[in-house]
């Protein structure tokens, strides 16, 4: 424990501020992959990540109040967690799929045109 803090604890919280810095980052270089939708996303998933690594207390009062036990809390925050990593992968992957299928059927077009 550093700062009274697991070690998981701060694996998370640093996971999350370098993914919400990474996407906020990407976000104002302008990239092409980096829209105001998948940052929005990404500043209030991993937000609800920081917060609750930061303030484990709320997540157990939000669980008592829902009726889940605490445990069964722990695996399913730590189930969104991977559930939501590879989405965001898949949906990078997607995007940059997009991009090549459209700069390869203007290629294609223009390779057409030229040949009529």
């Amino acid at each position: 424990m550093i700062f009274g803090i697991s070690v998981i604890r701060w694996a998370l919280i640093l996971l999350s501020s370098y993914m919400i810095g990474r996407g906020v980052s990407r976000f104002v270089k302008k990239e092409t992959s980096q829209s105001f939708f998948k940052t929005a996303s990404t500043i209030i998933i991993w937000g609800v990540i920081l917060t609750i690594s930061l303030f484990p207390d709320f997540a157990y009062f939000v669980s008592r109040k829902l009726g889940m036990g605490s445990n069964l809390n722990t695996l399913i925050f730590f189930g969104f967690v991977v559930v939501f990593m590879i989405l965001f992968r898949i949906l990078s992957i997607i995007e940059v799929l997009e991009r090549q299928i459209t700069t390869l059927t203007r290629e294609i077009a223009l390779r057409d045109k030229d040949k009529k």
